[in-house]
C-alpha cells in the first residue's frame, strides 16, 4: 500500500491522500496522529516563539509514554539539511512506539524514515513501515516550507 500526504502547516489543514485510504488502514491513521499531534517540548528544547508554551497532548497525563512529535518546533526554522535531519529524528521518535510490544504484539517490525528536500521549499519525509506479517506500508509526507518569521 502506498499513501501520499500533503499537509499545509501554514493553515494546519489540507491533508490530501493519494493511492490509498487512511480510513481503512489503521497503521496509516496512527502515523498521521503520531506525526501531527504536538509532543510536549523538553525544557532544553528551543521554542520557535517566545511564548514558553511547551505544548503537548493533554492525554499524556493518562499514558505512560507521550504521544506526538516535536516537528512543530521546526515550523519557523529555515529549511536546511540540519532541519531536515532533525525532522527525520523527530519523526523516528514519534513512531518508535510502533516497535514496542505493549502486550498485544508490535505494530511494526521496523520503521524507516528518510528525509529529502525534493524541490525548493519542500520537506518530504518518506516512511516505510514493515508490519509483523512483512507487509510494507510506504507513506510520503510533504510539507511546503515557508519562512514564518516576521521582521
Amino acid at each position: 500500500m502506498s499513501v501520499s500526504i500533503v499537509f499545509d502547516m501554514m493553515k494546519n489543514t489540507g491533508i490530501i491522500i493519494e493511492g490509498g485510504s487512511v480510513n481503512g488502514d489503521t497503521v496509516s491513521a496512527l502515523v498521521l496522529i503520531s506525526l501531527f499531534t504536538d509532543a510536549r517540548a523538553d525544557e532544553s528544547d528551543t521554542l520557535s516563539d517566545s511564548s514558553n508554551d511547551l505544548r503537548g497532548w493533554p492525554g499524556d497525563t493518562f499514558y505512560d509514554a507521550p504521544w506526538g512529535s516535536k516537528i512543530w518546533l521546526l515550523y519557523r526554522e529555515k529549511l536546511t539539511t540540519d532541519v531536515r535531519n532533525l525532522a527525520v529524528k523527530y519523526a523516528e521518535d514519534a513512531l518508535a512506539w510502533m516497535l514496542v510490544d505493549s502486550g498485544n504484539g508490535q505494530m511494526a517490525k521496523s520503521v524507516v524514515v528518510t528525509g529529502s528536500i525534493p524541490r525548493f521549499q519542500t520537506l518530504a519525509l518518506n516512511i516505510d513501515i514493515t508490519k509483523p506479517d512483512d507487509e510494507v506500508i510506504s507513506l510520503t509526507v510533504s510539507k511546503r516550507w515557508e519562512a514564518q518569521r516576521a521582521v
